[in-house]
């Protein structure tokens, strides 16, 4: 009865905070309710199956926006491109040195710091890894709170109101979201046996941006279970926190503030540098590439009436790349480790 009740009590908090307009609110509820309860005893669970459910709702989701994309209309595609993999370098080499020669961070808590965003990406090679994920989460929460708040401040409270499809839940349009989604998690299992970071994310988005256009109408993804995921991300991040003492909070908190000002910095360079080669709008090119979430930056694209594909493209060019690219070199690490320990175990034979 207690957990039911502090799981109805997440879902309040989730409402309360999106009525009063805060950005992500269905994520932030939880993790402060989870935070409350813990000082009152109470418990909220992490339902089994959490990340997964949150990588094939999030990956779905937007793999359904690839229809809608006119990559054909952007001027200077191929150099904002290049520019975007620039952005992203920068990011991660200032914010790995920082974590490396500042912080003092082992080599893995730095990658893992450094990767500019992508919480549920961040979540999963942390427990592949085995890296303590205190420090590492505190530090892309606070950037993902931060940065959204950022597109918030930039809509200045713009809402879109979008009307709820009459076909969302035709018979159709089920059928190709269940189609969708079981073959994003068939695949992702496949993935996940190879050690993938967040590979139902990746499998899911795949599936939907290569299914969707063989659908005679728009495959329409219910808003509902992007917010079930939040409140699932929301208990998840919670969990992390409560571990955590006043005085480790605190210290992990100065230093997230300088990953975050480090990676804001980045890009407001390079924002400013590509205004003025290419004519872009500054404010569209950092929604665009700011480490923040795909989910409000397009928000915030959209309430501006800004080109709301293009820093959809650019987060999810973002977040393949800092999804393999981080498995990669810690993968190639542990081969090298495993195959020095295996030499060093090798008996010797007598003389």
């Amino acid at each position: 009865m207690k957990l039911l009740l502090g799981f109805a009590l997440c879902i309040l908090a989730g409402l309360g905070f999106t009525y009063c307009n805060v950005p992500l609110g269905m994520m932030f509820g939880p993790l402060i309710t989870v935070l409350v309860l813990k000082r009152t005893g109470l418990s909220v669970p992490v339902l089994p199956g959490s990340l997964t459910v949150i990588q094939l709702s999030l990956g779905t989701s937007i793999g359904l926006l690839f229809r809608d994309f006119s990559f054909g209309a952007q001027g200077n595609i191929a150099f904002l491109l290049v520019l975007l993999l620039v952005c992203l370098s920068l990011q991660f080499t200032a914010c790995y040195l920082w974590c490396i020669h500042r912080l003092r961070w082992s080599k893995e808590e730095a990658l893992l710091g450094a990767v500019p965003g992508a919480m549920a990406a961040v979540l999963a090679l942390a427990s592949h890894v085995k890296t303590p994920p205190q420090k590492i989460i505190i530090s892309h929460s606070l950037r993902l709170i931060t940065l959204t708040l950022f597109a918030g401040y930039i809509t200045g409270g713009a809402q879109t109101h979008m009307a709820m499809p009459p076909v969302l839940f035709a018979t159709t349009n089920v059928l190709w979201l269940l189609g969708i989604v079981f073959a994003g998690y068939v695949l992702g299992k496949c993935l996940e046996r190879f050690h993938f970071p967040a590979p139902f994310m990746i499998t899911s988005l795949l599936c939907a941006a290569l299914l969707h256009p063989l659908s005679s109408q728009t495959v329409f993804f219910p808003d509902i279970f992007n917010q079930f995921s939040m409140i699932l991300m929301g208990i998840l991040l919670g969990h992390h926190f409560i571990a955590f003492t006043l005085t480790a909070f605190l210290r992990h908190l100065w230093s997230s503030i300088q990953l975050i000002a480090i990676g804001l910095g980045v890009t407001v360079m390079m924002a400013f540098t590509a205004e003025h080669l290419l004519d872009y709008p500054f404010y569209l090119l950092m929604l665009s590439w700011v480490p923040g979430s795909v989910e409000s930056m397009s928000f915030a694209a959209l309430a501006l009436n800004a080109n709301a594909s293009f820093v959809m493209a650019s987060h999810i060019i973002r977040m393949l790349l800092i999804q393999t690219i981080p498995a990669i070199v810690i993968y190639r690490k542990r081969e090298v480790i495993e195959g020095n320990s295996a030499k060093t175990s090798k008996p010797t034979r007598p003389l």
